[in-house]
């Protein structure tokens, strides 16, 4: 709503219900304005809509998946084996072609600027020892550590609402 598909400021209602829509600049043919009915122009503002589920992007020509030319265009992937993967960006344990995720330990730092990777007293690279996914492996696990198997309570906003004087004319 806020950018139209269409300038409403060129756009005026004419005789018998019409409407016309003047153009940007003079066609080649020396065309400056389209005469439409409402459905035509609502019809013609809809084949812009993509369908859904469809790809913004298309390619054409060598870029086009099926040209036979693509690959002397496209840069070849460069695989040198299988990569190894693991949960943690330095401990690479299991043979597996490369994630196209990034690893938790990767969004733990990028989106919480906490650093799971490091240990926080010695510096030194941190490991693995336990990991639970389900509730009850979940609750002996945070047991074990004492702490319990509910997060604590969320604390009372310490400011208010900001009230603002405003006028009612």
């Amino acid at each position: 709503m806020c950018r139209p598909p269409i300038a409403q400021e060129r756009l005026v209602e004419v005789a018998g219900g019409k409407l016309r829509y003047l153009l940007k600049k003079p066609w080649s043919d020396g065309t400056v304005a389209l005469v439409l009915e409402p459905l035509d122009l609502c019809a013609r503002i809809a084949a812009l809509i993509p369908p859904p589920r469809v790809h913004m992007i298309r390619y054409h020509g060598v870029l086009s998946s099926h040209a036979k030319l693509r690959p002397e265009v496209v840069p070849k992937v460069d695989e040198k084996g299988p990569k190894q993967l693991s949960l943690f960006e330095h401990d690479r344990t299991v043979l597996a072609p490369e994630p196209r995720k990034k690893p938790w330990a990767w969004l733990l730092r990028h989106v919480f600027s906490v650093d799971v990777v490091t240990c926080v007293r010695c510096g030194g690279a941190t490991r693995l020892l336990e990991a639970a996914t389900t509730p009850e492996p979940i609750a002996k696990l945070l047991a074990k550590h004492g702490l319990g198997p509910r997060p604590p309570p969320p604390r009372p906003a310490s400011t208010g609402q900001l009230r603002l004087a405003f006028s009612t004319v």
